[in-house]
């Protein structure tokens, strides 16, 4: 699996820009899955999962990994082409057609990485809060000029570089984190959507 892949196309963004299609994607990045193991995680009726697992397929941005016979019927196992889908070419080409395709994707993806948070947090065991030097996190609101904000994505470009080595180099005796790493512009709207 790629790192990451620079979508070629419109029509790629708006397959993508499918909050279901954004679920699956979500749930077969860490683990090749089958629309049937898929639709159980997901709460959604398989035939809907297969539906969009074609779409994203016939864009090329999943692909089957695997197959395995069980009573007679090939299942299909499906991983996503890459870790990470960017954006930058088309909007190099295209930015006013997709605006809204993107903003939408963009939007749903974060609120689906929170989601994601959410759920492991509740999964943790509670003696873990008992020991706050074991989890890491801060929040915070801050008025960044342009030069700072260069600052911060080279700073977070290097940690990114850093969580890959990790990966990459994964120990035995490690223990598994759960991390979000979150900043965007806030500029609160007058009738903000629920």
């Amino acid at each position: 699996m790629k790192e990451t892949y620079y979508l070629e196309d419109v029509e790629q963004l708006k397959v993508l820009s499918d909050p279901l299609r954004l679920k699956v994607l979500w749930e077969i990045t860490d683990e090749a899955r089958t629309g049937k193991m898929i639709a159980a995680i997901l709460e959604v009726p398989a035939p809907k999962i297969h539906y969009h697992l074609k779409e994203l397929e016939r864009v090329g941005l999943i692909s089957v990994q695997k197959t395995e016979e069980k009573n007679g019927i090939i299942q299909k196992f499906y991983r996503p082409i890459a870790r990470n889908f960017s954006v930058e070419n088309i909007l190099k080409q295209h930015k006013e057609d997709v605006k809204e395709e993107l903003s939408d994707t963009l939007r749903e993806n974060v609120l689906i990485s929170l989601d994601k948070t959410k759920s492991y947090l509740r999964r943790v065991n509670s003696s873990l809060f008992e020991e706050w030097k074991q989890i890491k996190f801060g929040y915070d609101q801050l008025y960044l000029n342009e030069s700072q904000i260069k600052e911060f994505e080279e700073k977070a470009k290097e940690l990114q570089t850093l969580i890959r080595t990790f990966k990459e180099n994964r120990q035995k005796d490690g223990e598994l984190y759960h991390m979000l790493l979150l900043a965007f512009p806030f500029q609160e709207t007058e009738y903000p959507d629920e």
